[in-house]
Parts: structure tokens; sequence; C-alpha cells
């Protein structure tokens, strides 16, 4: 690419998604008790709150509501976006399987998955929409030695 074709900005990161969701308590439930997000703002005339979520924001619109139909898709059951995935810190795997299941919150799907930091272990849930989470936790510390475990699980997200 020609430097004259070149963005005049440098990418920094992902800044917020949008979710639609279907029944905002039982939404903010799950982002805040199961994932730790905490509220940012909140828009009642879009019927919409933005969570916090590390460096970034999750936005939750309930198109249940009038104010939050404008987020509806094009198509009935359509969407456009398939996942979400958080970075997670290190942290004891049962620890957090134990917590997902704690909170109801059911193992989709996981393995062994490449992402922005590197190869590691992905976990996949639904938050109560159905909207699939992937939580994705730091790779292996590089000075550690590394070994993969057999050939990733990989169901299918219902």
């Amino acid at each position: 690419m020609s430097e004259s074709l070149r963005p005049p900005f440098a990418l920094e990161g992902i800044d917020h998604i949008l979710l639609v969701v279907h029944g905002m308590q039982e939404s903010l439930q799950f982002y805040r008790d199961v994932l730790g997000c905490r509220i940012e703002s909140e828009l009642p005339e879009f019927s919409m709150v933005q969570l916090r979520a590390g460096s970034a924001l999750i936005d939750l619109v309930d198109v249940e509501t009038n104010a939050g139909k404008w987020a509806l898709p094009e198509v009935p059951g359509g969407r456009n976006l398939d996942h979400v995935c958080i970075a997670i810190s290190g942290c004891d795997e049962q620890e957090l399987r134990d917590h997902l299941a704690a909170h109801g919150a059911q193992i989709v799907e996981e393995g062994l998955h490449g992402g922005a930091r590197g190869r590691s272990l992905s976990i996949y849930v639904r938050d109560p929409s159905g909207n699939a989470i992937e939580l994705k936790g730091p790779p292996p510390a590089l000075h550690a030695p590394f070994t993969s475990p057999p050939d990733p699980l990989h169901k299918n997200r219902q």
C-alpha cells in the first residue's frame, strides 16, 4: 500500500460493540454478575445501557421496548454479529468453570484458538438473549513451556 493510501490514523483497539438483547434486566444480571462489567451510562431514550468491559464498552439495546425497536435486525431473526470475544485476565481454569456453572452460564464451546493476544483457551457461553460470548484468556507465558492440548473441542454453538 502506498503511503498516500494509508489512513491518517492508527488503530488502537475495539471501542465498543452493540448487542441486541431481549430483556434488559436479565441481560444486565448476566453482564454484571457473570462477566463483571459495570454500568458506564444509561440512555433510556434508546433503551440502551453502556457497560464497561475493561478498556472497551458493551452497549445493550433492549428491542422488547418501543424505545429499542430501532435496533431490530432488518430481517426477522437476522443478525450481523456471530460472537463477542472478551479478553480476560489469567485465572484458575477450574475457578472460571465453577463461576460460570454457579451462574447457570453453560459452556457451549471451548478450544484453543488464536486471537489478538495469541493462541489460548477460549470458552463460549450465551447471554440470556442468545448472544455468543467468547471468554479468552491470555496465552501461556512466552518463557514457560507451552504444550498444546489434544485437538480443541469444537462443538456447535447453538
